[in-house]
């Protein structure tokens, strides 16, 4: 697995720049979901296999998964068409609101796993990103309604959990949706992206019952001002699935790529003992204050309610914040390790107690949410396209003036 890291952002400070973007590269590699995949399914028996893929990693995984079994079929839903196994049907969705793409998705899986004879195995492989990528909305729930939803949840600062709780409410392939549809059980095999939340949140769940509370689907839209039809609210008390849990097995987190870094950087590193997750702005502080010498490492996600129309997302928020905290020889990193990070086209930022002195004052980019142009005239945007894995942000603080290794 190797990433093309644009070296712009090398400019302000090469030797500590150009060793963060090789733990990166080694916390990409722990994390990569074809090498995952096929060591997680390498035991399996060798009949013919049915594979259904989805998220941002399903190609990766896919292909792991067609190098060590008879893939005969399946369906590979992402958001672009390469790398698919020819046995497999590719289809592109929609991210991050679902869009006419997502629901054709949505339709073709559903079908997919249909009248699979028992003598076939039926395997999913799940990852970030397939709640908005594949979706198909329950009766009496207009498309047009869904995506409303969607795009106000994001924009809101919802936690993930409360996102993809509502999301399963109104989805028939969600909250175990698919397995559903295919009349058993499905063994499932996960790269996180949820932080400390479980295997059932990522991409909501579509092999793995949910939790089903109505209710609490429905106070969380109107805690974010969405007016819900009753045919949308009966839609929404409805159980799908009284299948059996799945065998579910989690590849990777957040975790896994920041113990690499951890392990690479001088010291050793260390990780942060908690996830990252609320509120951004207060997470960067406890993040900063609880740090200690040498490279620290956090990952999880955060949240971050939008406030402008500018380009960015929460890495480069995080770091542009971070960036009016730091101290003389300290650096920070903030990733996003899908390699895509808010609307922006960038992954994240390395700042350091330059970035302010270059840039000027950030007060403007931070209230309109346009940090990413900020950190671009500064040189300090990471730009490497998509990495074709999905796991939980990454932020490294890198405190003192040490060598590097």
């Amino acid at each position: 697995m190797t990433i093309d890291f644009d070296t712009g952002v090398l400019a302000p400070d090469p030797e500590r720049r150009r060793f963060v973007l090789g733990w990166l590269m080694d916390a990409l590699r722990a994390v990569d979901p074809e090498r995952l995949t096929a060591e997680a399914l390498a035991d399996r028996h060798s009949g013919p296999a049915t594979v259904i893929a989805i998220g941002k990693a399903a190609p990766a995984m896919a292909r792991g998964a067609a190098s060590v079994l008879d893939v005969t079929g399946g369906i590979c839903v992402s958001g672009h068409p390469n790398g698919v196994p020819k046995t497999m049907k590719s289809v592109v969705g929609d991210h991050p609101v679902p869009g006419k793409r997502s629901l054709a998705a949505g339709a073709a899986v559903l079908d997919a796993v249909k009248g699979i004879p028992p003598t076939v195995d039926l395997v999913a492989l799940v990852s970030g990103g397939g709640s908005a990528l594949c979706e198909s909305p329950r009766e009496g729930v207009p498309a047009d309604f869904l995506r409303r939803v969607n795009a106000s949840l994001i924009a809101s600062g919802a936690d993930i959990e409360a996102v993809n709780l509502v999301r399963s409410h109104l989805s028939t392939v969600k909250g175990g949706g698919l397995a559903a549809a295919a009349g058993r059980p499905i063994d499932t095999y996960v790269i996180s992206d949820v932080g400390a939340a479980g295997a059932e949140v990522v991409a909501s769940g579509p092999t793995i019952p949910g939790r089903h509370d109505p209710d609490a689907a429905l106070q969380i839209l109107k805690e974010v001002s969405i007016d819900v039809p009753e045919q949308v609210a009966e839609a929404m008390r409805a159980r799908i699935s009284s299948l059996p849990a799945p065998r579910v097995s989690i590849l990777a987190d957040g975790r896994t790529a920041a113990r690499a870094i951890a392990d690479a950087a001088p010291g050793p590193g260390r990780m942060a003992p908690a996830w990252l997750n609320g509120d951004l702005s207060a997470c960067l502080r406890r993040f900063l204050r609880a740090a200690g010498p040498g490279v620290t490492v956090g990952t999880g996600e955060v949240t971050l309610q939008i406030t402008g129309k500018g380009a960015g997302g929460r890495n480069t928020h995080a770091a542009l914040l971070a960036a009016g905290a730091l101290h003389p020889g300290e650096l920070f990193c903030a990733f996003a390790t899908d390699g895509m990070d808010g609307s922006s086209d960038a992954a994240g930022a390395i700042v350091d107690g330059s970035t302010l002195m270059r840039g000027g004052d950030p007060s403007g980019a931070i209230h309109g949410c346009d940090s990413a142009a900020y950190l671009a005239a500064t040189s300090d945007l990471i730009r490497c396209g998509p990495t074709g894995t999905n796991v939980s942000d990454l932020w490294i603080l890198w405190r003192g003036l040490m060598a590097p290794p």
